[in-house]
């Protein structure tokens, strides 16, 4: 009896060592079966990672895009009205060329006018000049006939 047992013993162990072999092989099977999921999943989990992390990123630069689109909105204004004030200066700068145009077109011509004047009574003044000339000549010619008779 001792010996059976024994004998029956060693059998479970032989049958027990013979199902954990095969449980392991299955389990090494399992484990290369499983290998490319796992490191499917790994990728998958680094991609998370990744996808977080940009995810982050982007809602930083759409904030900062925002705040850089408001600060832009409110130079706007600003630019919009140096711009409207450059408008009115060139408007006024313009009316004052007219102006200054007319007004110098006033002056030349007044000056044209009165050069032209002077020119003209000058030449009626010579004229005068050598009629009254001829005056006294016919005078001293008629008192120089007068004396000699």
């Amino acid at each position: 009896m001792g010996d059976e047992k024994q004998e029956g013993l060693a059998v479970q162990i032989a049958t027990l060592t013979q199902q954990v072999r095969s449980v392991a092989a299955s389990v090494e099977e399992i484990k290369r079966s499983v290998q490319p999921v796992a490191a499917l999943d790994r990728r998958l989990a680094e991609m998370a990672v990744r996808a977080e992390t940009m995810r982050e990123d982007v809602s930083v630069l759409w904030s900062s895009s925002r705040a850089d689109e408001l600060a832009r909105s409110e130079l706007g204004d600003d630019i919009a009205d140096v711009d409207r004030k450059v408008d009115a200066m060139k408007n006024k700068a313009t009316g004052a060329m007219w102006v200054l145009g007319v007004c110098l077109g006033l002056v030349q011509t007044f000056l044209v006018g009165s050069i032209v004047w002077v020119f003209t009574h000058i030449n009626e003044g010579d004229a005068l000049n050598r009629l009254q000339q001829q005056r006294i000549d016919l005078l001293e010619q008629a008192i120089g006939r007068g004396g000699k008779q």
